[in-house]
């Protein structure tokens, strides 16, 4: 049986929709408060060499964030990474909700859709949703390349992590699961893990370091170690 792919990166841009102040710095911005550095050159990367689509967010996680559920608090953030966002601070009821129907619903919408075909061809589906972070948050636990999140709990899911972590680590780099971030924390894989639930569907998420999206060729080194790793599960 083989798996079908779907590819998301949910925090792919900093920009602002034309017209739009929060009231934050550019610097900020530009910081892990309003953007997974590297993390669309991953997914573009891979996206490109399987010939298949990257559900990509068009703006910062400040302005709507993709990676929570629409009932979530921190769906559009009053703090972000500890900086304020004072755009944000006092939107009305359907202020919000309209930002949440224009910008978010679309976005899952669009994942799921493309999630349940890929179940109704395939029987199966891998979400790879492609994330990065900053190792000075935590300099002395934060010293790895990649991070891959899932739930351990979830047989098909944890099968396909070990397999994704063992290519990665074939190729040199170095790899922890569930890190920095647990993989059943709030994000859009873990959402439709439970929606899918009985489903065999698998949410995971991959976490590369600014250490290595900073470095010259860090992105295109993660994208070549799981290249032919997800070709695998086509055939």
């Amino acid at each position: 049986m083989t798996t079908g792919l779907v590819l998301s990166c949910e925090h792919a841009s900093w920009t602002l929709p034309p017209g739009v102040d929060l009231g934050v710095p550019v610097d900020v911005l530009q910081s892990q408060a309003g953007w997974d550095h590297g993390a669309f050159d991953i997914a573009s990367r891979i996206s490109e060499a399987v010939g298949l689509p990257v559900h990509a967010g068009a703006f910062t996680r400040m302005y709507v964030d993709l990676n929570r559920a629409a009932d979530h608090p921190d769906v559009i953030p009053a703090v972000c990474y500890g900086a304020p966002v004072p755009g944000n601070a006092h939107l009305s009821p359907g202020d919000r909700a309209a930002r949440l129907e224009l910008f978010h619903t679309p976005y899952w919408d669009a994942i799921r859709r493309d999630v349940r075909a890929r179940l109704h061809d395939c029987g199966s589906v891998l979400h790879l949703s492609s994330h990065s972070f900053a190792p000075e948050l935590d300099p002395h636990v934060r010293v790895f390349d990649v991070g891959v999140l899932y739930d351990p709990g979830h047989a098909f899911e944890a099968e396909i992590a070990e397999r994704m972590m063992f290519a990665l680590r074939h190729e040199g780099l170095t790899v922890r699961a569930n890190q920095p971030y647990t993989g059943l924390g709030p994000a859009v894989c873990t959402s439709l893990r439970e929606e899918l639930r009985g489903e065999r569907y698998a949410g995971i998420e991959i976490e590369t370091s600014h250490a290595v999206t900073h470095t010259r060729g860090g992105c295109e080194r993660i994208a070549a170690a799981l290249i032919p790793f997800l070709d695998s599960l086509a055939e």
